[in-house]
């Protein structure tokens, strides 16, 4: 070892910079080191604990440098002004011939009087602590020398869980140590990546994070990947005891961060399946194809097809009835569930009752249709949840549809015999692909598109035709339209809020006249582009008109997701069109209703109202006398023209929100029966 003085320039040390006075770090050969008479604990002999910190010193070294002052004359060249035990450490190692008398030790020498009374007042308060980093990096190295977990916590000053965690992070790859000291990584990151069994994978995300280029959801992304925990959906219908006397293992989070760990999910996924045979017995038993999955949001199993949206304005009074009476058993069955510990055994026949009614509900709601399959999945409030599937329709004519529709087929027991669910009949196309290959089928019908796309493009009142008739089936038919089953490939989705009623006065208007469109076109037995190729062009431009604005979406959700590509195209829009909402309509009742008292008196103050009765009428009374107001003067808010902008958020006197306000019932003629159970 050297004899010399090593100072931070030339150990390549960072300089603190906090203080009045920065310490320059440096290195002492240990016979250079005395302790100064002005440290507060000078002439306190060693203590009884010296032998434990010597054996951290050994393994560790000297993880807090000491704060020395240049040595005086007649003392040693360096003068501890904190530091003693440690420099007594030393000496029992020295006298043990376990290091030499130049053994280096890392100091912070502060060289005025006022770093040096600094120094010995706050102690370590004004340098740099020993950084978390250092510290993992020393419990490693006392861990590979077999010393116990109580001797490291005793050594260090930590409590024992405390040096089980960081004993964790010790096995770190050596880019993780390295990104956590120069703060690329917090210490919960660190956690994460010690979470990775895989030293490389830990070094490619630490390499990643020193780079700069590592995220908390990556990490959290990665360890939630591999990881089974107790909120696993399966465990509400399995159970823990019933998984831990199979002997499937658990496991607590080291850190006590996360949920304890399933240590064998293959065996919960064999006790969920178990424990799912008793209602795959009573589904099939009813007919049904049953699939298990491990999750929701699997596809229509092969020759099966999803459920239409229930729309029960299409429904005969005598099956609209009845669909809302099962919807009704639905409701029961699931109160009578939420009573029953659902890993318990007796809990089979009601999860079973459940979805039995939501199979006749589903049944109801498909018309001539009929239930084919049903997939299961995990579910925390149910244990266990379906989606149901249908059959291919079977393809009847004439007498046989006649004689469906009087054996009680749904509600297509109307007038029509085609699909109440669907508006649209589709001829069956005589295509002979007969020793054609897939290839050869699919280059054919790709160049005839092309041709028609050259065509059309040439023809423009062809191509309003057919976006027009496209724009129809989406936003005025019933039935299902995808860019499977149209040519025109361009979608559209018809403005809703929640199933809320529509204004009458304003979008129920439009909604109307589609409506009556509608029914002209189901009068005329056309299919959608034919009937619309009839219309004279003025009907063309208005049901285009009618289509468009149906499609208008510029609502918000939050106040703190403001749409402003979308406002900056509706304020155009309304130059376009002089839009002037007070012409059709005034507030009334429901749109007030949101509104708290602070906000509704503002809203007559805009309306320049000035009765003093107002302000002492309670908020109902209050919302009435402000719609009479609003009507007399045919005004409507600034707030509801595209052209100005939003408003701040108003509180009113309990300091509630609009949001926090009642919102509009939804309408009572849809209703979705996944939808009122979760209410």
């Amino acid at each position: 070892m050297t004899d010399t003085v090593t100072t931070a320039a030339s150990a390549g040390a960072s300089t603190p910079a906090q203080g009045p006075e920065a310490p320059t770090q440096i290195v002492v050969p240990f016979r250079d080191l005395g302790i100064a008479p002005e440290n507060i604990r000078a002439k306190e002999p060693a203590d009884a604990d010296i032998p434990q910190l010597a054996e951290t010193i050994a393994v560790a070294d000297v993880l807090v440098a000491l704060c020395v002052r240049p040595g005086r004359k007649g003392e040693k060249p360096f003068m501890a002004l904190d530091g003693r035990r440690r420099l007594f450490g030393l000496d029992l190692l020295l006298e043990q011939g376990r290091i030499d008398p130049a053994h280096p030790v890392r100091c912070d020498l502060f060289k005025t009087k006022a770093g040096q009374a600094a120094a010995l007042v706050l102690t370590n308060a004004e340098r740099q602590p020993v950084h978390i980093a250092d510290v993992i990096v020393a419990i490693g190295k006392m861990g590979k020398t077999k010393m116990a977990t109580a001797e490291i916590a005793k050594a260090l000053g930590y409590d024992e869980v405390e040096i089980r965690r960081l004993s964790a992070l010790a096995g770190l790859h050596a880019k993780a140590i390295k990104a956590l000291k120069l703060g690329k990584i917090s210490l919960k990151q660190a956690r994460q990546l010690a979470r990775i069994g895989d030293s490389k994978e830990q070094g490619d995300l630490a390499q990643a994070a020193l780079d700069g280029y590592l995220q908390d959801y990556q990490l959290s992304n990665r360890v939630g990947r591999t990881r089974t925990d107790v909120n696993d959906l399966q465990v509400a219908l399995v159970g823990l005891d019933r998984y831990v006397a199979a002997g499937g293992r658990v496991e607590s989070d080291l850190f006590g961060e996360l949920p304890d760990v399933l240590l064998d999910p293959e065996k919960l996924t064999e006790l969920w399946d178990a424990r799912a045979q008793a209602v795959v017995a009573g589904l099939e038993a009813s007919g049904l194809s049953v699939f298990l999955a491990g999750e929701k949001g699997f596809r229509a199993p092969e020759g099966f097809f999803n459920l239409p949206f229930v729309y029960q304005g299409d429904m005969s009074d005598e099956t609209r009835t009845a669909y809302r009476a099962a919807q009704e058993v639905v409701t029961e069955a699931y109160a009578a569930l939420r009573n029953i510990e659902l890993s318990s055994d007796e809990a089979d026949a009601a999860i079973l009752a459940v979805q039995k009614a939501r199979m006749v509900a589903a049944q109801l709601g498909l018309g001539r249709a009929t239930l084919g399959a049903v997939i299961l999945f995990p579910d925390a409030e149910s244990g266990l949840a379906a989606t149901f599937f249908a059959n291919p329709e079977p393809e009847s004519e004439g007498d046989d549809d006649e004689a469906e529709d009087e054996a009680g087929g749904g509600y297509a027991s109307s007038a029509s015999s085609r699909r109440a669910y669907d508006d649209v009949e589709v001829p069956s196309a005589d295509v002979d692909v007969a020793g054609c290959s897939h290839v050869l089928h699919e280059t054919q019908t790709d160049v005839a598109t092309r041709g028609l796309i050259r065509d059309l493009a040439d023809n423009p009142g062809a191509a309003l035709t057919a976006l027009l008739a496209q724009l129809f089936k989406h936003l005025a038919l019933h039935g299902g339209v995808s860019a499977e089953t149209s040519a025109v490939t361009v979608s559209a989705t018809r403005y809703t809020r929640a199933q809320t009623p529509a204004i009458p006065a304003l979008d129920g208007e439009v909604r109307a006249r589609l409506e009556a469109r509608r029914e002209a076109y189901l009068a005329s037995g056309l299919r959608p582009i034919a009937w619309v190729e009839t219309l004279a062009h003025g009907e063309k431009m208005a049901l285009l008109a009618e289509l468009v604005a149906i499609s208008l979406n510029v609502r918000e959700m939050r106040t703190t997701s403001i749409r402003h590509s979308a406002r900056a195209e509706a304020a155009e829009i309304a130059e376009l069109c002089g839009a002037d909402i007070a012409a059709h309509w005034t507030p009334d009742a429901d749109y007030l209703a949101v509104h708290g008292k602070k906000q509704l008196m503002g809203l007559l103050g805009e309306m320049e109202v000035d009765d003093p009765r107002a302000k002492t009428l309670k908020k109902d009374d209050l919302v009435v006398f402000a719609v009479e107001a609003a009507a007399e003067r045919q005004w409507a808010p600034a707030v509801l023209s595209w052209t100005s902008a939003p408003p701040e958020i108003a509180q009113d006197d309990a300091g509630a929100t609009v949001e926090d306000a009642e919102v509009p019932s939804p309408r009572p003629d849809v209703v979705d029966v996944d939808q009122q159970i979760a209410a």
